[in-house]
């Protein structure tokens, strides 16, 4: 008994081994599916155009695994990593599958493929080329995108040889003509060059021109009533110290001033004529075979006094007569965060000739959206289909904009009479006096010109006729257009002239905001004391009323208009307010207060 008892606890011991044996084998034979950990947080990686990219996640339970990756639903590689390279910028998205007896697992990743920060070099040329006086400093300063990235070099390479590594290179020839600077920028994405041709001569360009009335049309004959003056101002290059000496018709005026007044009694055509000389140019002797003289510089224009008078010439409103604008003629916007921009801005992408831009402005001031005039000097010009007529002690018209408490981007009203009866702003343009006109921050007469800049996503450089010099940003945090640079102009190089209030913005030292502060009344896009309405916080529906009585000469004196027929309202504030980009003034809408009203 005992023996059989033995017997049998011993095959129970043994039955238990067994069982034990059972499960860990059954046990091991079940597998998990695999588990995908990629190598970026986020699953998107960034690689830049012909660089490789290497996505290389790990995957848990991988045994006896197949993998796959595709790219629209197209098998690229079955790898348990995937390497490749793209030409052309953008989003690519990979699937990367992995498959095994026990399952399978999935990612979805994103590829963004960036362009190659290239150096990319911008240098404010003028466009008749850069001409440098001999034996003179010229400073050549470029804007060099992409300066930022990792082992940047510059250089500056004459006949061969580097002269310099800075950003900046200071050039002095003794000897005339052609020379020829080469700058070389390089980062770890590649290396730029550009050549710079330098004329030097022993005596500048010197030019005088009376300018046209617009960017676009060549409007160069004046126009005006008999017993009206009008005020002639050439425009001057490469002059450091001009004299003037001014004639009528062939008859000297014994008039030395820059601004000539001219103001015919009769009707009839009148030849004025300026003869410009630089007193810094006269005869010097500059090296042992240079000597620098000039002779005189002479333009010419002519001005029609015309037959009708201003009564004959008025244009006034029938039943049909519309209070609002009937018609842009010209929108010649400064470089700006707004120019060309797809989303608020409204731009088509599309907008490459006058009339093109012209379309733009219209269709937005027809919904009454906001029109931008980008930086200094950027301008609109609109007409009724009547004259609107000055009125005693009362606002004549209105422009509305979007100004609200801490953003006023004034822009400088001017008004126009259809002098010589052609339907065209072709005539005469009248300043309406503002509170800052004769200010001792203003300056009347301030032009700035803009350079159209070498690559995508840059500033634009402006230089002015204060002899200063800077850029207007491109903010890539807020706006992507290509170009803040407006496409419908064509030149490289393009200047705007105008009047330039001081700039009143400001910004908080503890919160680190900007405020665009008001001026007191006389300008569009102003939150002043001439606000007839509109006060929400995003400037909806504000408009500011203005007075025909305020148009006054290029000397200041009132000019007694008696209604206008156009309207031309100008940025009038060359600033920057930080993060915020530059001011520039925007318009909705231009009204008739007189139909208005009534």
């Amino acid at each position: 008994m005992k023996q059989f008892s033995l017997f049998l606890i011993l095959l129970f011991i043994l039955s238990l081994f067994s069982s034990c044996n059972e499960d860990n084998r059954i046990e091991a034979d079940i597998k998990s599916p695999p588990v995908i950990e990629l190598d970026s947080e986020t699953g998107i990686y960034a690689v830049k155009v012909g660089h490789p990219l290497t996505i290389a996640p790990t995957v848990q339970y991988a045994d006896d695994a197949l993998f796959s990756w595709t790219i629209d639903n197209k098998l690229v590689g079955t790898s348990a990593s995937y390497t490749s390279s793209w030409d052309e910028p953008g989003e690519v998205y990979i699937t990367f599958r992995v498959q095994t007896d026990a399952g399978k697992a999935e990612e979805l990743l994103k590829v963004e493929v960036a362009e190659l920060g290239v150096p990319v070099i911008s240098l404010a040329i003028p466009a008749s080329g850069l001409k440098v006086l001999a034996a003179t400093d010229y400073i050549l300063t470029p804007d060099i995108q992409n300066s930022d990235l990792e082992d940047f070099t510059c250089q500056w390479i004459r006949e061969g040889k580097t002269v310099s590594t800075e950003e900046s290179y200071t050039f002095n020839e003794t000897e005339t003509g052609m020379y020829i600077v080469t700058i070389e920028a390089s980062n770890i994405d590649g290396t730029a060059r550009r050549d710079i041709e330098v004329e030097v001569v022993e005596q500048l360009p010197y030019v005088v021109t009376f300018g046209s009335l617009s960017y676009f049309e060549e409007y160069t004959d004046r126009y005006t009533f008999a017993g009206r003056p009008v005020y002639l101002y050439p425009l001057l290059e490469y002059f450091r110290d001009p004299l003037f000496e001014w004639e009528i018709n062939g008859e000297m005026t014994g008039t030395t001033e820059r601004m000539f007044r001219f103001t015919p009694s009769v009707p009839g055509k009148y030849t004025i004529a300026v003869s410009v000389t630089d007193k810094l140019s006269t005869t010097a002797r500059l090296t042992r075979n240079v000597t620098r003289s000039m002779s005189k510089v002479r333009a010419e224009t002519d001005v029609y006094c015309v037959e009708d008078s201003e009564e004959q010439r008025y244009q006034a409103a029938t039943g049909s007569s519309s209070a609002l604008w009937n018609k842009v003629y010209e929108y010649t916007p400064a470089p700006g965060q707004f120019i060309g921009e797809l989303k608020t801005g409204g731009f088509t992408g599309s907008e490459t000739t006058h009339a093109d831009a012209i379309t733009y402005a219209e269709k937005r001031l027809k919904q009454e959206n906001w029109v931008s005039l980008g930086g200094f000097g950027g301008y609109i010009v609109v007409g009724f289909d009547h004259s609107i007529p000055r009125t005693e002690n009362a606002y004549d018209f209105a422009i509305q904009a979007n100004a609200f408490e801490g953003s006023s981007e004034p822009g400088i009203v001017w008004v126009m009479q259809d002098t010589n009866g052609d339907g065209l702003p072709n005539d005469e343009w009248y300043e309406l006096k503002g509170s800052e006109t004769g200010g001792s921050g203003t300056i009347q007469e301030y032009e700035i010109t803009y350079y159209r800049p070498a690559g995508k996503g840059m500033n634009v450089q402006w230089t002015d006729s204060q002899g200063k010099s800077g850029h207007i940003d491109y903010l890539s945090a807020w706006h992507q257009q290509d170009f803040y640079y407006p496409a419908w102009v064509k030149e490289d190089v393009y200047t705007l002239r105008g009047t330039r209030l001081e700039s009143r913005n400001i910004q908080d030292p503890q919160t680190g905001h900007w405020a665009n502060q008001t001026y007191a009344w006389g300008y569009a896009d102003n939150l002043g004391e001439d606000s007839l309405s509109g006060d929400a916080v995003d400037g909806s529906g504000q408009r500011n009323g203005f007075r025909i009585c305020n148009a006054i000469h290029r000397d200041g004196t009132p000019a007694d208009l008696k209604y206008i027929d156009f309207i031309k309202v100008q940025t009038g504030i060359n600033a920057k307010s930080g993060w915020l980009g530059e001011l520039s003034t925007e318009v909705c809408l231009f009204i008739d207060l007189s139909l208005e009203n009534n």
